[in-house]
């Protein structure tokens, strides 16, 4: 095991990295000297920033949403509110809206109009079923 480790660490010690070009390190070096005496290009956000009507717009925005949304709260608690007093009026039996709006008690076994036929097959089918006896199978 040991030679065998011995003679990879051998074999690996024998390569080497190529040398770079001779030419390749100077016109790194001046591609480097370039870009940093060349003014950095701005972002887009950057410019945004720097622009007084964006960002007036950006504000005035911000604005109009905050307002929106302050007034869409109040429009759904207000239609919260006159909803639970509707439901109160009509639970208290007051006025014209009692008369016109009783609402039935749930009825938990109610089943639907349609298909009404096929509960019923399926319920006989249920009851006229065999029981089975678990752990026993057929030897068919």
């Amino acid at each position: 095991m040991s030679e065998e480790s011995g003679s990879v660490e051998k074999l690996l010690a024998t390569l080497q990295p190529p040398e770079p070009a001779p030419a390749l390190q100077e016109s790194v070096l001046s591609g480097a000297r370039a870009a940093l005496t060349r003014q950095a290009a701005r972002d887009a956000w950057t410019r945004v920033w720097e622009s007084r009507p964006l960002r007036l717009t950006w504000a005035v925005s911000v604005v109009v949403l905050v307002i929106c949304h302050a007034g869409i709260t109040e429009l759904r608690s207000a239609s919260a509110r006159a909803g639970t007093q509707t439901a109160r009026a009509v639970r208290e039996g007051n006025g014209e809206l009692a008369a016109i709006a009783r609402l039935p008690r749930l009825d938990g076994n109610v089943q639907p109009l349609v298909g009404v036929e096929t509960y019923r097959l399926v319920e006989e089918r249920q009851s006229i079923r065999p029981p089975t006896a678990k752990g026993k199978e057929s030897a068919s």
